[in-house]
């Protein structure tokens, strides 16, 4: 079963509710490969595009961190949704970890998928060029997807997933949230919460990386668990779809 409720596309009509939001690179078609593999009769799997991309491509902002937090509560209250798992990717992730300072009564768990940090991302400048430059040029963004897989899939592969990106996002907007996820966050202002957090990263992502992710989130939240999956890079739900679903479905 899958329904519209204008902006969010909800696959299945389980008991166990998710609100799903994708990162920096793209909108909700990002998850479009795992979605097969979602049980319907278990899940309630919701899609949320922060604001500027996919379904919202042409709404105002804020685009900020602290905005798709606010948006994603919005959305779980137009869902009638109490209580929910939350996915954020990438930036998205960072978003996730805002809702645990500020609704943590509302997350029955958190999976942050290639997660900024609350901390806020730390770029070295080659990076950041490789990033300002993604944003307005096709073949820069191609080189991005390619650095953030591992370098290891093919041409016509990676110019697929670039496609799926320029058709969901706006130049402005990106710059506008990687102003945001590059920013000092607010990791002072956690304090522990007894919610699950799962962590999961690709072994080829080069941007979020193991350690630095048990220094940052897994010493700030005491339910933690990370996960790191063989073959994928930065968008695991897109590069080995199955891969992601084990690790997202298995208890910890």
């Amino acid at each position: 079963m899958t329904t519209e409720i204008a902006p969010v596309k909800v696959i299945g009509n389980g008991p166990e509710r998710i609100i799903a939001v994708a990162g920096w690179m793209g909108d909700h078609h990002l998850f479009d490969p795992f979605l097969p593999l979602v049980d319907p009769a278990r899940y309630s799997f919701a899609l949320l595009d922060a604001r500027g991309y996919g379904s919202r491509k042409n709404s105002d902002g804020p685009f900020t961190i602290e905005q798709i937090a606010a948006d994603i509560i919005s959305c779980a209250d137009g869902l009638g949704w109490s209580k929910f798992h939350v996915i954020g990717h990438s930036m998205a992730g960072m978003s996730a970890q805002r809702l645990l300072v500020d609704v943590p009564d509302r997350i029955a768990s958190a999976i942050l998928l290639a997660p900024v940090p609350a901390s806020g991302a730390r770029i070295d400048e080659q990076r950041r060029q490789l990033l300002l430059a993604a944003i307005q040029d096709p073949e820069a963004r191609k080189r991005l997807i390619n650095a953030n897989t591992g370098g290891m899939r093919l041409d016509e592969w990676l110019a697929k997933l670039r496609d799926t990106s320029l058709a969901g996002t706006r130049p402005e907007v990106l710059e506008a949230y990687m102003s945001s996820w590059t920013g000092p966050g607010f990791a002072n202002e956690i304090t522990p919460v007894q919610v699950p957090v799962r962590v999961i990263v690709g072994e080829k992502d080069p941007g979020a990386v193991p350690q630095r992710l048990r220094e940052t989130i897994g010493t700030w939240f005491p339910d933690f668990d990370l996960q790191i999956l063989p073959g994928c890079g930065h968008y695991p739900m897109w590069e080995e779809p199955q891969t992601f679903a084990d690790a997202l479905f298995s208890k910890p």
